[in-house]
């Protein structure tokens, strides 16, 4: 069926999504978090700028390897400048001794190439929508996120939609003023969309 239009929603997302660098939508099952960012999404694609979208769906057990992996195709229509290719990364990632150190330092590699590759990419804006972020339990992928959170460039914003928050540093990025967050009372229908 159609979606339903919510235009004032809309615009602060759309708002957020071209000038926060983290935008959350986080809200329990059948709220609508995903509809309401793709409406958000296309605006932003269909304004006469563009903004360059990277869509990553989680699943379980996903770990970052996968996470970056997922994250380097879905950019690959961008022909992102790597530096180093994704796929010699994730090579040394697979092949390290397994030790923590290791994996830390695989972790930092792969954050900054991607960091310097989306800092380099001829967009003017770009997204990076991670969907269904509560699917995933792998301590270590919200380690990659904070990490490439702390050094994102401006001109890119990484969306996050979950049913609950994730074990990244919130505290920090509303401090900062880095974060918008949308929640239930944000995405729940008021009474004149209910009657419809």
């Amino acid at each position: 069926g159609a979606l339903l239009q919510r235009p004032a929603l809309q615009q602060r997302l759309v708002h957020a999504l071209g000038t926060m660098p983290l935008v959350l939508v986080c809200a329990t099952a059948g709220f609508g978090k995903t509809s309401a960012l793709t409406q958000a999404i296309e605006h932003l694609q269909t304004s006469p700028d563009g903004t360059a979208v990277a869509w990553i769906g989680c699943d379980e057990g996903d770990t970052p390897l996968q996470l970056f992996s997922c994250l380097v195709a879905a950019l690959e229509p961008f022909d992102l400048p790597w530096r180093a290719a994704p796929d010699s990364l994730i090579s040394a990632a697979l092949s390290g001794n397994g030790s923590e150190e290791a994996q830390r330092k695989a972790l930092r590699a792969m954050v900054t190439e991607l960091i310097n590759a989306l800092d380099a990419a001829d967009v003017a804006h770009g997204v990076i929508m991670v969907d269904d972020l509560h699917r995933i339990d792998h301590p270590a992928v919200f380690q990659f996120l904070d990490l490439l959170l702390e050094r994102f460039t401006p001109r890119w914003t990484m969306a996050i939609a979950s049913r609950h928050d994730p074990p990244i540093a919130l505290a920090r990025y509303r401090a900062r003023g880095e974060i918008a967050e949308f929640r239930l009372d944000d995405l729940r229908f008021d009474a004149a969309q209910a009657r419809m």
